[in-house]
């Protein structure tokens, strides 16, 4: 396990474990659901926890044709997270790991820095491939939840469009987490949004929405989960499916020769 500090914040990855980031703490609060072993080939089970890089897809898809990819499967949650990552570069301020994705030609680097007001993590795509290739990539760190926690954005006034159970129907913001679970995105951009919990504690995500302008959200009481959980999910595309995003045109497409980057800051209240 390799640990980078900033902001009041200790974030602990296990780079041999899909580079997860399995504990975030700051001031003895474990912002993070625990994880633990997980299984090749199914992300949903026990041990879920921490946080991951999901990409090319969330829902398991086949890419349609008109892509340069036509009739590729995607796993469910993609394939980072199960696929051995590369450590770039380490040391007390930073940890930058890569992984090359086995299921589309995309390469991705993330790095992680130590700053005063927290931690930045940073993220570059790229693409060898012989046309424009889909990226639909979130965030998806499982944070721990209870009674009292709520998700907070910028913008409390947008709408939610149900993507589970119910699929593309407007919803209200929920109140707090319920038994079963719940994952919606925003209507329109966001550019932060804090977990907040009972007491006040609160931790922020903020982002650039010209880069990543679509927000998913997820809430679950123990339906997927061992724990209950929120999920702050910036992304690169709206809704859980890439195929579904490539027919609606609301995906970002990975040209080749020209680089992606984007970037989270985190930061707590206390």
């Amino acid at each position: 396990m390799l640990t980078v500090r900033g902001g009041g914040l200790a974030a602990q990855v296990d780079v041999a474990d899909g580079a997860r980031i399995t504990s975030l703490i700051s001031g003895g609060r474990e912002w993070l659901a625990p994880g633990g072993p997980r299984s090749p080939g199914v992300f949903v089970q026990p041990g879920s926890g921490g946080w991951d890089d999901v990409v090319p897809t969330v829902a398991a898809c086949t890419l349609p044709a008109g892509t340069a990819f036509p009739g590729t499967v995607l796993a469910d949650h993609g394939d980072a997270w199960q696929t051995e990552w590369t450590l770039d570069s380490s040391d007390d301020t930073h940890l930058q790991t890569s992984v090359r994705l086995p299921s589309l030609p995309i390469t991705l680097t993330r790095r992680i820095e130590a700053l005063a007001s927290g931690l930045r993590l940073s993220w570059e795509a790229r693409t060898d491939g012989p046309g424009p290739v889909p990226l639909a990539w979130c965030a998806h760190p499982l944070f721990a939840a209870d009674a009292g926690t709520r998700i907070v954005p910028a913008k409390p006034e947008s709408a939610l469009i149900e993507e589970y159970p119910r699929d593309r129907v407007p919803r209200d913001w929920p109140d707090a987490v319920g038994s079963a679970a719940v994952k919606a995105f925003a209507a329109e951009p966001q550019s932060t949004a804090s977990v907040v919990h009972g007491n006040g504690d609160s931790l922020t995500l903020g982002w650039d929405p010209m880069l990543l302008p679509y927000l998913g959200l997820y809430w679950d009481g123990g339906e997927f989960t061992s724990t209950p959980v929120v999920a702050i999910e910036p992304s690169t595309a709206f809704g859980d499916s890439a195929a579904l995003a490539i027919n609606e045109g609301r995906i970002r497409m990975l040209e080749p020769g020209r680089p992606f980057s984007w970037w989270l800051h985190v930061s707590v209240t206390r």
